[in-house]
């Protein structure tokens, strides 16, 4: 669907452009903004993409999982980051556990309904549990459950990319983390 509207709206700018130099120069105040506005929406479905494609590949390399995990709106006590976060399990060191934030502000208004304080519980039920895909020291992929054909049946939804960030990676991980990691997509998000 993002692929269909960054084609779309690549059109609709360059259609208001059309407009634009065919109409008389009256009609270009007005035609601006559309333009403009056409351009934005196609560059936010292209991101849509390179996020959906980064998620695409953490999920070929690193198998869901539920879990009942942390959250909140605000600050981690272990973290000089502000933003919202969630705590996964360290491979390593299951006892531990690594906050994840939500570094990138895309489709963030649904997550933060619910992780709110004062969110309703019926709303805070439907993060219980969470779907994780990922290693918390560098990235994952989080989702929570819809239903399918049958009550049992579940399946993850609301798929939404989370990173680890490049100042604040205090867990080591092995050569072999890595290199796994790395083939996931996160060459430009793992180091030692």
């Amino acid at each position: 669907m993002n692929t269909i509207a960054v084609i779309g709206w690549i059109l609709t700018a360059f259609g208001v452009l059309l407009l634009i130099l065919l109409l008389p120069t009256g009609f270009v105040p007005l035609l601006i903004f559309p333009m403009v506005y056409g351009g934005y929406r196609a560059l936010i479905a292209a991101a849509f993409i390179f996020a959906y494609v980064r998620i695409r590949r953490i999920l070929r390399a690193y198998p869901w999982r539920l879990d009942n995990a942390p959250y909140s709106l605000s600050q981690h006590p272990e973290s000089p980051h502000k933003q919202q976060w969630i705590e996964f399990p360290n491979p390593e060191r299951p006892e531990e556990r690594i906050p994840l934030h939500f570094l990138a502000h895309f489709r963030m208004g649904w997550w933060q309904k619910r992780m709110a304080p004062r969110a309703k519980p019926e709303l805070k039920a439907q993060l219980d549990p969470i779907w994780f895909a990922g290693d918390p020291r560098f990235f994952g992929v989080i989702a929570v459950s819809r239903r399918r054909d049958s009550a049992k049946e579940l399946k993850p939804a609301r798929l939404h990319l989370l990173r680890q960030s490049p100042a604040h990676r205090p867990w080591h991980a092995s050569a072999k983390d890595v290199a796994r990691a790395q083939q996931a997509g996160g060459k430009g998000m793992v180091a030692r």
